[in-house]
C-alpha cells in the first residue's frame, strides 16, 4: 500500500535588507562623483593652476609663475570697456524680459482665455531654438540691404539703418533679439508660478472686498516672489556670460561697442593667445557670479520666511 507524502511547505525567504551604512551610500554616490570630477572639477582646477603662470600659446608651454595676470585685469581698458557693455546687457534684458514675461505669463493665466494652449505654443517657439539659430536668423533679417526689415522700412519711406555696424544701436539690437529668445524663459517659469497659486486665497479676498489691483499686490507679488527670484537668478547668470549673440551678430563690433566679458576672454584665449590671463579673468567672472548668486539666495530665504 503505498504511504501518502505529506506536502512539504516551504518557508519564506526573508527578502535582503539593503545596507544603510555610510559606506554603502559611498558607493552609490563615488560614480557620479568621479564624473564629475573628471568633467567638471579638473579642468576647473587646471585652469585657476594656468592662471597663476605665464602661459602665452605663442610663446610655446606655461613658463613661470605670473600672479599679476590678476593685477593687471583692473588696468585693462579693454575689459573695462566689456564690463560696462556686460553691466548694460545684463540690466536691461533682464528688467525687460520680467516685465514682458510677467505681462504675458498674467494673461495666459486667464482660464477664460480662448485658445491660450496655442499662444503658449508660439511664445515658447523662440526659446526652443539654439543661440546660433537665432543669431543668424536674425542677421539675416537686419542685414542693411537684404534684409527684410530694411525693406518694408523702406517701402514705408522710413530711414534703413546699419541695425549692427552703428555703434549707436549695434548693443539695442543685440538686447531686442535676446529679448526675443530668452522672454518665453521667464514667460514659462512664471506661469507655471501662477497656476500653482490656491484659488481660495482669490475667492476670500474678493468676498472682502479686494479688487483686482489689490489682489495683485498683496496676493500674487508676495507668493510669487521666490519664484520670480529664481527666474531672475538664472537669466542674469545667462546674461552675465553672453557669447553666442555677441559672437554670430557683430563679432564685439562695431570697435568694441558690444564687447561683454565673455567675448572679451574668448579673444583673449584664442586671438592673442593669453591662456593666462583668459583664466584669470574667467575666474574673477566666476567670482562675481557666484557672489551675486548668494546674495540673490538670501533674499530668496528672506522672501520665503516672510
Amino acid at each position: 500500500m503505498a504511504e501518502l507524502v505529506k506536502p512539504t511547505r516551504n518557508k519564506p525567504v526573508p527578502a535582503p535588507v539593503l545596507r544603510s551604512d555610510r559606506r554603502l551610500r559611498v558607493q552609490l554616490v563615488l560614480p557620479a562623483l568621479i564624473g564629475i570630477w573628471l568633467v567638471v572639477g579638473f579642468p576647473l582646477l587646471y585652469a585657476f593652476y594656468v592662471s597663476l603662470h605665464d602661459y602665452v600659446l605663442s610663446q610655446g608651454g606655461i613658463k613661470g609663475l605670473n600672479p599679476g595676470n590678476y593685477t593687471q585685469i583692473f588696468s585693462d581698458k579693454l575689459l573695462v570697456g566689456a564690463t560696462r557693455n556686460t553691466i548694460i546687457l545684463t540690466i536691461s534684458v533682464v528688467v525687460l524680459e520680467f516685465l514682458i514675461g510677467f505681462g504675458l505669463a498674467l494673461l495666459l493665466n486667464n482660464k477664460r482665455l480662448r485658445g491660450r494652449d496655442l499662444y503658449l505654443l508660439i511664445l515658447l517657439i523662440p526659446m526652443l531654438m539654439p543661440p546660433i539659430t537665432v543669431g543668424t536668423i536674425w542677421r539675416l533679417l537686419l542685414h542693411p540691404e537684404l534684409g527684410i526689415i530694411n525693406y518694408f522700412l523702406g517701402l514705408m519711406g522710413l530711414p534703413q539703418p546699419a541695425w549692427l555696424g552703428d555703434p549707436r544701436l549695434a548693443m539695442i539690437t543685440i538686447i531686442i533679439v535676446d529679448i526675443w529668445h530668452e522672454t518665453s524663459f521667464i514667460l514659462l517659469i512664471l506661469l507655471a508660478g501662477l497656476t500653482s497659486l490656491p484659488d481660495e486665497l482669490y475667492e476670500a479676498a474678493m468676498i472682502d472686498g479686494a479688487n483686482s489691483s489689490q489682489q495683485f499686490r498683496f496676493i500674487t507679488v508676495p507668493l510669487m516672489m521666490p519664484t520670480i527670484l529664481v527666474a531672475v537668478l538664472i537669466r542674469m547668470i545667462a546674461a552675465l556670460k553672453t557669447y553666442d549673440l555677441v559672437y554670430i551678430l557683430t563679432r564685439g563690433g562695431p570697435g568694441i561697442a558690444t564687447e561683454t566679458i565673455s567675448y572679451y576672454i574668448y579673444r583673449v584665449a584664442f586671438v592673442f593667445l593669453d591662456m593666462g590671463k583668459s583664466s584669470a579673468m574667467s575666474f574673477l567672472l566666476l567670482v562675481v557670479i557666484i557672489l551675486l548668486t548668494l546674495v540673490l539666495m538670501r533674499i530668496m530665504r528672506s522672501a520665503e520666511t516672510t
